[in-house]
């Protein structure tokens, strides 16, 4: 007994009082193990823990193991976890800055793009994400529109319509042109649409993920619209860390980690299209520059309510806000 307590005590005096004590980090996500952002941020994980001599362990919890995806940010801001995957799409009206994002037709590409996108909010989350640190921002490659029976070539034509939509942004826009919007799981999908229940969906170009390539078979070959995420810390777990643990946090909390993160997930939704592209049966269409136009034309009343939400919300010039964004989206060479 003796032994092993003057080894204890060799040890702390060797350690020095200013030693650091490892850290574990639990990250909540609620996508599944499988999908291709766990395995980016399974090597951000693992960077940060060799970047910190072992001091910070990241502890990946997918699909919803630790609670519900729309309670992600409470979770974070209220500590039960120290960092969460945060989709502002799942509380409608909640984080309206956030919304202009999703307007349609801004991204051409979800890497460049995440980058962009980062870099563009960092001077708006402390306003609009108070209770947390923002460290990561993640998305999908563009979506689209894939339908089950025919080309969607102008927005009039989406009328009458029954759309999955992929959050409420697209579900107003969709509304707006006099589709209707049907609420379905992602399991659902491939079964809703094989029994005409749902006409089309909004959604990244890896329709195989849902299994439903062989009830949607035209897909409009246009960027239109992304959702992303927002991978946030609580900010008492941060403020807990040494001032070397902080920095190689903050190192990791870049708008470079954000493409980089992004980069598998980007790949696999760019050979998706490839494939939809050779699939037998199936049509990705492009649009003229005149469908375009109208597409472009009956975005724009979304477009200024959003910004209208978003201004009398913060008292922020939304305009302006929004021209930044696109000001690093070219910047990036990310904007559509």
């Amino acid at each position: 007994m003796k032994k092993l307590f003057l080894s204890a005590t060799l040890a702390t005096i060797l350690a020095g009082p200013g030693a650091a004590h490892a850290v574990d980090m639990k990250f909540s996500l609620w996508i599944p193990p499988m999908h291709p952002l766990v395995a980016g941020l399974t090597e951000w994980g693992k960077d940060v823990e060799a970047a910190s001599g072992g001091e910070v362990a990241v502890k990946l919890f997918p699909a919803e193991q630790l609670g519900k995806a729309g309670d992600h940010y409470d979770m974070a801001r209220d500590g039960i976890v120290d960092m969460a995957m945060v989709a502002p799409g799942y509380s409608a009206g909640r984080f309206p800055i956030w919304s202009i994002i999703e307007l349609p037709f801004t991204f051409k590409n979800s890497t460049d793009g995440a980058k962009a996108l980062h870099e563009w909010y960092a001077a708006y989350a402390d306003r609009e994400m108070p209770d947390v640190k923002v460290c990561l921002v993640t998305m999908h490659h563009p979506g689209t529109l894939h339908t089950t029976k025919t080309e969607v070539r102008t927005p009039d034509q989406l009328s009458g319509l029954r759309i999955r939509p992929a959050g409420p942004v697209t579900s107003a826009f969709v509304t707006a042109q006099g589709g209707n919007t049907v609420q379905a799981a992602l399991p659902e999908i491939r079964e809703l649409a094989e029994r005409g229940v749902v006409d089309g969906v909004t959604w990244p170009p890896d329709i195989f993920v849902i299994k439903a390539e062989s009830a949607l078979k035209y897909h409009m070959g246009e960027p239109f619209y992304i959702t992303a995420q927002a991978q946030v810390i609580n900010k008492d777990f941060y403020a807990g860390l040494t001032d070397s643990q902080k920095a190689v946090i903050d190192a990791h909390c870049t708008p470079e980690w954000s493409a980089k993160v992004n980069q598998g997930w980007a790949n696999g939704e760019m050979a998706a299209l490839e494939r939809l592209k050779g699939l037998e049966g199936h049509t990705v269409y492009s649009l003229t520059e005149d469908e375009f136009a109208k597409w472009k034309a009956a975005a724009a009343p979304l477009v200024g309510d959003v910004l209208k939400t978003a201004g009398d919300r913060y008292g922020i010039n939304a305009k302006q806000v929004q021209a930044e964004l696109f000001e690093r989206l070219d910047a990036n060479d990310a904007r559509y």
